[in-house]
């Protein structure tokens, strides 16, 4: 599709590196011919979700496949759409959709390949409970992670998210948004899961009609939002963003997103980071001189850098009980 472009990057933690730790994000970006299609996901970091890994990167791919049924079955239909009841209920089952593709793909990961001892090893004496949960069989937490992604189409497009992070818009005056709600299950440590028994209820949508459509939509892992000491600062990260991708286009723009990523983590949060979205590239040049200028406003009130000094020492991500 001409009129839309994604991108995704990601990059292991400081403190990841540090300790030896396997990145814990996944993200992804595809462009179809009928929609485009970004996506983040962010595991959690407390050493009893053993898969955590695994289960990131199964969310982004669940939510692709799901999303690319979900394309197919409304095609010449997309009026549904304009009536917020019947959207709402459709998307409402696209979420179901992916939760339950998601819960497949950890059964089966889980069947072809059970935790060995070294695994279970790896969880301290005081979650040794998890450790009797997964020998029992309930072993969905081990791959728990958040999700977040957007897909858009010549008339329509949506975000859909579950834990934290943050959805960005920058439209052409160069205001930042956070329209996705936020979840106040998700605080400090704490997040909101796809392994959680609920998580078909957790989902937060927004939705974009044709002619509300942002130029720039941004989705980021927490490691993204927490290097920064203030909303404003995210923002002024995402407008910077958008008018990079406005003046180099989404090739360049994207490696110089990926070459910035290792330096957020470094100065900022020392968690994995992961940046998707989705760019009308069109737009954003026509809209360069505002960029610039909402890039120079900001600048001048407050530096957008990533907090200067020694990575802060990740707290342990555990999910909300229940």
């Amino acid at each position: 599709m001409e009129k839309f472009s994604s991108f995704a990057q990601t990059s292991r933690g400081a403190n990841h590196i540090k300790k030896d730790i396997v990145c814990q994000d996944a993200s992804m970006a595809i462009n179809n011919d009928d929609f485009i299609f970004a996506a983040v996901a962010d595991g959690h970091g407390s050493p009893h979700y053993l898969r955590t890994e695994r289960g990131s990167r199964f969310a982004v791919e669940c939510a692709f496949d799901c999303v690319s049924e979900f394309m197919e079955s409304i095609k010449g239909a997309e009026a549904v759409l304009d009536d917020p009841k019947q959207r709402d209920a459709i998307l409402d089952q696209l979420w179901r959709s992916i939760v339950s593709r998601w819960h497949n793909r950890t059964e089966s990961d889980h069947e072809q390949e059970p935790f060995t001892p070294e695994e279970l090893d790896k969880i301290p004496d005081n979650l040794a409970f998890y450790r009797e949960n997964y020998m029992n069989g309930e072993y969905i937490s081990a791959y728990g992670t958040t999700l977040a992604f957007i897909a858009a189409t010549e008339d329509f497009a949506f975000c859909g998210q579950i834990g934290d992070g943050k959805c960005v818009t920058v439209d052409c005056s160069g205001i930042a948004s956070d329209p996705v709600p936020d979840d106040p299950r998700c605080f400090d440590n704490i997040t909101t899961s796809l392994c959680q028994d609920d998580a078909v209820l957790s989902a937060r949508f927004v939705y974009f009609p044709k002619d509300c459509i942002p130029p720039a939509i941004f989705v980021g892992t927490d490691g993204v939002q927490n290097s920064y000491w203030a909303i404003e600062q995210l923002h002024g990260f995402y407008r910077g963003l958008a008018l990079t991708f406005a003046e180099n286009g989404i090739i360049e723009g994207s490696r110089q997103l990926a070459e910035f990523l290792p330096e957020m983590t470094r100065k900022g949060s020392g968690d994995d980071v992961s940046v998707a979205g989705i760019i009308d590239l069109e737009r954003l040049k026509a809209s360069v001189d505002a960029l610039k200028n909402a890039v120079s406003y900001i600048e001048a009130e407050t530096p957008i850098e990533p907090v200067d000094g020694p990575p802060i020492e990740e707290i342990e991500k555990d999910i909300t009980e229940e």
